[in-house]
This record gives structure tokens, C-alpha cells and sequence, in this order.
């Protein structure tokens, strides 16, 4: 990928990203440990984080990547 590549995909995210609610179970192993990247709320055992992508698929990969990457 050259810059001019890069900075057409930057100006397009730019343009394009929205904020998504995703809401997911709370992972039994789940702990708060660092920086938290999304506004989250978790009621009971359900997770709700506000999280900013280009479109929902997106926004739930990156909710669950942090969530596999928390431990």
C-alpha cells in the first residue's frame, strides 16, 4: 500500500465512521484492566459498548477483539 493508498482509506474512514451500539453477554472472565477503548455499560450480565466504525460487522469485531484480548 503506497501513501496515496493510505491516505485515500484514511479520508474514506473519516467520512464513513459511525457509532455503533453492540450489546453482548459478559464474558465470565471478564475484568476491567487498562484503557477501555468504548463508552460500555454492563447491567446484570449484558455488556452495551458504543463503539466507532465504518459499519456494524466492523464495530462487533473490534468489541470482541478487545474482549479476547483483556485477560
Amino acid at each position: 500500500m503506497n501513501s496515496v493508498d493510505m491516505a485515500t482509506n484514511l479520508i474514506f474512514r473519516a467520512k464513513n465512521l459511525q457509532e455503533f451500539v453492540v450489546t453482548t453477554e459478559l464474558p465470565d472472565d471478564f475484568a476491567f484492566r487498562g484503557v477501555i477503548p468504548f463508552d460500555m455499560q454492563i447491567t446484570g450480565s449484558i455488556l452495551e459498548a458504543k463503539v466507532w466504525a465504518v459499519d456494524f460487522n466492523e464495530a462487533v469485531d473490534r468489541l470482541n477483539e478487545f474482549l479476547q484480548n483483556a485477560d
